[in-house]
């Protein structure tokens, strides 16, 4: 009798383990396809230059700051996010190098792209697994959340589309705090002159760069 009762509660836990395993696997599965999915989406998007807004807010909804300006990306490797209200500042790429340029205090800061690899706008215009491989998708609505695999900074991002292209998105940070970016005269065809900012010859060097 103890042994029949032994040999159920081993069943159990097998059957158990199979069913958890089964459905890990699934969930693994559906996370990849919703992947698949949404880099196919973004696929089609060669270039986009846009206007932006941007609202900080904390857990309890109250506003930290708000911000506007202009962003442009290009394939492979093209990124500007301008910004001009309420004060100017840059970032943009050249080549494998990204510089921080702020104008109020006349200072550059220089790092390696892979400082990038975790902003929301590289995924609209990357297939690089060292990008889309920290995180997992998921479908939400009209949109896509894409929740970090080991979170540092930015614990999840979540996509809102407008047909094949991004209308909004939400970064929740780990502080609590989220960022949430309004695109509007969205555009898909970018000149390479977009990209171009001349940054003063007197302007202060804050080189990050790990090759330094």
């Amino acid at each position: 009798m103890k042994l029949a009762t032994s040999l159920k509660l081993v069943k159990a836990v097998i059957v158990k383990t199979v069913v958890i395993a089964s459905l890990a696997s699934i969930s693994f599965q559906a996370s990849a396809d919703t992947k698949s999915e949404l880099q196919s989406k973004l696929s089609t998007l060669n270039a986009l230059s846009s206007a932006f807004s941007q609202t900080v807010t904390r857990k309890d909804g109250s506003v930290v700051s708000q911000s506007s300006g202009r962003l442009a990306l290009k394939k492979p490797d093209k990124f500007m996010l301008h910004t001009t209200s309420p004060d100017e500042q840059v970032l943009f790429t050249k080549g494998n190098t990204v510089y921080f340029y702020d104008p109020f205090v006349n200072q550059v800061s220089i790092f390696d792209k892979q400082e990038l690899y975790s902003s929301p706008f590289m995924l609209l215009t990357s297939k690089s697994e060292s990008v889309w491989g920290q995180y997992e998708v998921q479908k939400d609505g009209n949109g896509y959340v894409l929740k970090a695999k080991q979170p540092g900074q930015v614990v999840s991002i979540k996509l809102v589309l407008q047909g094949q292209l991004v209308s909004e998105l939400y970064v929740q940070l780990k502080d609590g705090n989220t960022n949430h970016y309004t695109l509007s005269q969205v555009k898909t065809q970018v000149s390479d002159s977009s990209f171009e900012y001349k940054i003063p010859e007197d302007a202060q060097i804050d080189d990050e760069r790990k090759s330094n």
